[in-house]
């Protein structure tokens, strides 16, 4: 993590963004035995049953299969708890535009590599006020089926577009106009309950998180918020002031920020999705398949460097967030 940087400052390359088609022999092998267990002990959950969710999880656990185990179970059984395949199928957030008003966020174009970014305006973000108009718990259930449509629906598309799997996002909180206010102990529940659930159950799906416009009083906010964070989400972020552009444009073309943020592109609002995928059709297997099980026609082969022998991959292999 690089802090209160202002000098340009290194965004990830190619092989650091595509971890999961540049395994090492030990990766591999991790892999494989991962798989074996879980096969052998039947607790491969459908849907979630790919290489790149499987990928994910062991090096959220940095390669160990052991504690791999215990987090994909954990993953299943909170997935099995919450309902969470019926809350994408059924869900609905009439409140929606209420919310918007007061936690602005969306999707906006890729970057070089192809992947989608998620941005959202924390200094017009006011926790209080949203939890006027809507719950704790819709609100956290609206998250996650945010994370499955990000799943289901952005990252299949995009990996159509690139022409290979894509399974991470990269994501800009503009702290413009933040202060402690905005920092009250609403925001602070609902961050810590929204760490929680990015980490545990949608974890390795960030690429680069990008905090602009830090103020003054941000040494305070990451002070609290910092223990929230497994070290591995750390080392992803990269935490700039007003003079950001040099350090994000590496990484995300100009024309693809939208202007609120400096960039080139217009937006009309603050909560449509824009972006290349919104063009794509998926197969029909590929839409009604959970994110991650083998569908049809939308495959994408796998280069052979990237696994012992090749593979046809589903382009919805893989999961999405990254931490919002």
């Amino acid at each position: 993590m690089h802090f209160f940087s202002h000098t340009p400052q290194p965004v990830q390359k190619e092989v650091e963004a595509f971890w999961y088609l540049n395994l090492t022999p030990e990766q591999q092998a991790a892999h494989d035995k991962f798989l074996s267990h879980l096969t052998d002990t039947k607790q491969l959950l459908a849907g979630h049953d790919d290489r790149y969710t499987l990928l994910r999880f062991l090096k959220a656990r940095q390669w160990d299969v052991t504690k791999a185990m215990v987090m994909y179970t954990n993953m299943t059984k909170w997935r099995a708890e919450h309902g969470t395949d019926k809350l994408y199928e059924t869900f609905t957030f009439p409140e929606e535009d209420r919310v918007i008003e007061h936690y602005p966020h969306f999707y906006h174009m890729v970057d070089k590599f192809g992947r989608p970014l998620y941005v959202e305006l924390l200094g017009q973000t006011d926790a209080s006020k949203i939890l006027e108009h809507t719950s704790m718990e819709r609100l956290l259930d609206y998250h996650i089926v945010e994370w499955e449509r990000l799943k289901r629906e952005i990252l299949p598309r995009c990996s159509v577009l690139a022409g290979k799997p894509i399974i991470t996002k990269n994501v800009i909180l503009d702290l413009k106009g933040v202060s402690m206010k905005n920092f009250g102990h609403a925001a602070r529940e609902i961050l810590t309950r929204i760490a929680a659930i990015d980490q545990d159950y949608y974890c390795e799906s960030l690429g680069q998180m990008f905090i602009i416009n830090t103020p003054t009083v941000f040494r305070l906010i990451w002070a609290v918020v910092n223990p929230m964070l497994e070290e591995r989400t750390r080392r992803k972020i990269i935490i700039l002031g007003h003079d950001f552009l040099p350090t994000i444009t590496q990484l995300i073309p100009e024309d693809n920020l939208p202007a609120c943020l400096g960039g080139k592109g217009a937006r009309t609002d603050m909560k449509t999705t824009i972006g290349p995928w919104t063009e794509v059709e998926l197969p029909a297997d590929a839409l009604a398949a959970a994110a991650g099980a083998p569908v049809g026609s939308a495959a994408v082969k796998e280069p052979a460097a990237a696994a012992p022998a090749a593979e046809t991959v589903a382009v919805t292999a893989g999961n999405g967030a990254a931490a919002h």
